[in-house]
């Protein structure tokens, strides 16, 4: 039993119309073959003496899968035989198209259900990474041009380990990359959810990728005395995680706003790994 809801999963629905159709092909050049081998093989009903077409006999096999039995032509002698085996494969191949159909619906709805689901976590993630955005943009804007004491603010120093924003950034971009890799492999991300939500995931993490570039090419020594500090190996973490998933949108998005974001993700990466870790 286990290995047949196996198969009836694995098996596509083409395969059995295809399958089908070469099953009703080869009883119908059957019954041709034995019409036109002598008569009272295959014979109509109320016609004794024409002997049935090809496409008659395609037409019998059909009529015969399906187990309508018209009766306007009839089998006789081994014939029969034939056509009891034609009506066995016809209820064996029926019953899997309505037991691949009922799957294939009820694999559609789960993914619905699922997508939701994922779509909600998601939702969660671009937030969260939005606002890790903001915090990163807002708190580093107001350290460079001193609008609040370095002393006051434990946000970007490493003598508070485990606690800066590059360490639970760090964390927050790895489980979000991971998430989206896993479901990707199952092709229940990209095509399943929608491409806006993945969209702000992208932008949010290209933005934190842009202000570090940023901050560097306005003043790369304030910038790493006040805000990069000595966060050179969570950054190039964050590095890694940047790649990985902007790798995974070039792989498996067709959607030119994600690519593009890939894109970007993927200089930006390249370019902090480059240039600002080696000197943090």
């Amino acid at each position: 039993m286990r290995r047949l809801l196996h198969f009836i999963n694995d098996v596509s629905l083409g395969w059995l119309i295809a399958a089908m159709a070469i099953t009703i092909l080869a009883f119908g050049f059957g019954y041709y073959t034995l019409a036109q081998a002598g008569p009272g093989y295959l014979h109509f009903t109320y016609q004794t003496e024409a002997r049935p077409t090809l496409a008659d006999s395609l037409y019998f096999s059909i009529v015969t899968i399906s187990s309508l039995g018209y009766g306007d032509i009839r089998p006789e002698g081994p014939t029969r035989l034939l056509v009891s085996l034609e009506v066995i494969m016809g209820l064996a191949f029926f019953g899997l198209l309505v037991a691949k159909i009922s799957s294939v619906k009820q694999d559609y709805i789960l993914r619905q259900m699922y997508a939701g689901v994922l779509d909600e976590k998601l939702a969660r993630y671009s937030a969260e990474l939005d606002e890790r955005r903001t915090l990163y943009r807002t708190t580093s804007t107001l350290l460079l041009e001193g609008e609040i004491d370095p002393g006051l603010t434990t946000t970007f120093r490493r003598d508070t380990p485990g606690a800066t924003f590059f360490t639970s950034y760090r964390q927050l971009l790895t489980d979000v990359t991971d998430l989206m890799e896993t479901e990707a492999s199952n092709s229940a991300l990209f095509g399943v959810v929608d491409d806006s939500r993945i969209e702000s995931i992208y932008d949010a993490v290209r933005g934190v990728l842009r202000r570090t570039t940023l901050m560097w090419d306005d003043d790369g020594t304030t910038a790493c005395d006040l805000v990069l500090c000595d966060n050179g190996p969570d950054i190039a973490l964050i590095c890694d995680a940047s790649d990985r998933l902007a790798a995974l949108g070039r792989r498996e998005s067709r959607n030119k706003e994600i690519l593009g974001l890939c894109d970007a993700i993927r200089d930006l990466s390249k370019r902090v790994r480059a240039e600002i870790v080696p000197a943090l």
